[in-house]
This record gives C-alpha cells, structure tokens and sequence, in this order.
C-alpha cells in the first residue's frame, strides 16, 4: 500500500493503536466533535454505526480538501462503534452517573458491539470512489458485579471516551467474548478492514 495516504477518521487512541499494532503506516485526522454526536438512528444499532462511519469519513474528506490535502492517494478509514444491551443503545457516557447506569445495565447480561467501517478513496475513478461501509457484530457477556467492583473501576476514569463505558481491553476477565471479532470490541475490526482493503485490490504493506 506504498501508493496511498491512509487517513485514520478518528480520536480514538485505542484506534491507532490497533491500527499501528497490526503494522499499517497512517495519519491521524479526527472529525469535528459534531460529526461523532448523537445517538438518533431509529434503525437501530446497525445503522447508527454505518451512518456515523460515513458521516466521519466524508467530514475528514472535507477537511483534507479544504486544507489542500486531498489527493487521489489518499484512503480514509473511519469507523464508529456502540454497544446494545436489552434493546438499549449504548454510546459514550456523558459523566460517571451516567457510565454507572451503563454498567448496572450491562453486569451479568449478554450484549452485543456494533461497529461501522467505513474505507474510501474520495479521488478514485469509478466504483473505486464510493465509500465502502460494512458492519461488525460481536457478543459479550459481563459477569455480575458488586456496587464496590464498579466504584473501583469508574475511579480509574478508563470508562471515559468508550461505548458502554468499558473497554474489553481494561478487565478482560470481566468480559467473555462469544462470538465475533476481539479488535471490533476494542474499537476497530481489523479482519474486517485487512477483507476490505483486499476487495479494493489493496494489500497491506
């Protein structure tokens, strides 16, 4: 992928790090906060996260372009991840009552991470051009927890910026994955974009 400029869409740092883990060169441009808020889908989980994946993507393209930036070599990955509990969706916490009730809703039960992903070569000819966006579903179970378990971990302040107010990769032994992807829980489904960089004839460098 010598030939391109990937353009990571996002803020998240648990997305850089999963992307520069899996060995991928790349520049970091986050969207404007008003292209990451609300939760107002009423098609569900599923397309919340797909429209909020296109939504950064092209608020990133506009960015570029405004900045003379935006050239045909340039790929941009963007992606949004919420978790659904009970018919709940359930994005970033506001405050720490508020990633409280979260992980109340969460302690014991099985629910499930959803995640957009969005790649797209703004510049490219022909089908090339179009944003590609696919979906991610992975299932959890949380063990039950004690109201002392949970003031210990809102304490740490790791619930801060995360869907569901916890990342898998913070107590793993309180999460067990049952189906799908371990890097989608995390924030970016890796598999899933090495499979669309693949289907764009792109293979990583």
């Amino acid at each position: 992928m010598n030939d391109y400029r990937i353009i990571l869409a996002s803020g998240s740092p648990r997305r850089r790090e999963l992307l520069a883990e899996a060995g991928y060169r790349f520049d970091v441009v986050p969207p404007h906060e008003s292209a990451e808020c609300g939760i107002c889908s009423e098609g569900g989980p599923a397309a919340l996260v797909v429209e909020l994946a296109s939504t950064k993507a092209a608020d990133v393209a506009g960015q570029l372009k405004l900045s003379g930036r935006l050239d045909d070599r340039c790929l941009i990955i963007a992606c949004d991840t919420v978790a659904e509990c009970k018919g709940e969706i359930l994005g970033k916490p506001r405050d720490e009552d508020h990633a409280r009730q979260m992980l109340q809703l969460l302690c014991g039960s099985l629910h499930r991470v959803y995640s957009g992903l969005c790649v797209w070569r703004p510049l490219a000819e022909g089908a090339s051009g179009q944003p590609q966006v696919r979906l991610a579903i992975s299932e959890l179970r949380m063990d039950p927890l004690s109201d002392a378990q949970i003031d210990d971990y809102l304490a740490t302040s790791l619930w801060e910026g995360k869907a569901g107010a916890f990342g898998y990769q913070d107590r793993p032994g309180w999460l067990h994955l049952v189906s799908g992807s371990e890097s989608n829980v995390v924030g970016l489904p890796m598999e899933l974009l090495a499979e669309m960089l693949k289907s764009l004839g792109l293979a990583k460098q």
